[in-house]
């Protein structure tokens, strides 16, 4: 199965963070072939230099590594049109992309957003967050 994983999941499974089991198991058990947007690298160096990922070392330590075994995937001009043509309420741009970026390479988008997971017009499994109750 061709996965494209949202920022958070690739984050908290590199570094080991917590995750449902549920995603745990489902990124376990299947012979997946995943894949990465550079848009998510830019997501999280941006929120660690702005002091919003405590306790995790520069990105220049880790960030390399944690993208061996992924396929990137950039965005198109066309799914970049898509991304800010959907007429959402949903206004985070990386989100936004990555869910185009999924519809138009036939990849399925992994992710814990709870907003997200309510839009459609592309292909897409979420998993209850961690720290988030059912």
């Amino acid at each position: 199965m061709k996965i494209l994983l949202d920022t958070g999941v690739w984050f908290r499974r590199y570094h080991r963070l917590p995750l449902k089991p549920s995603l745990v198991k489902f990124l376990a058990s299947e012979a997946h072939e995943f894949h990465l947007s550079p848009l998510s690298v830019a997501e999280i160096v941006f929120k660690w230099r702005r002091g919003r990922l405590p306790g995790i070392p520069h990105p220049a330590e880790w960030v390399d590594h944690s993208l061996e075994n992924f396929l990137l995937v950039h965005p198109s001009p066309q799914a970049a049109r898509r991304a800010g043509s959907w007429d959402w309420d949903h206004g985070d741009l990386v989100d936004r992309l990555l869910a185009a970026i999924a519809a138009e390479s036939d990849l399925l988008l992994i992710h814990t957003d709870r907003v997200l997971k309510k839009l459609s017009g592309f292909p897409q499994r979420y998993f209850p967050a961690a720290h988030q109750s059912r």
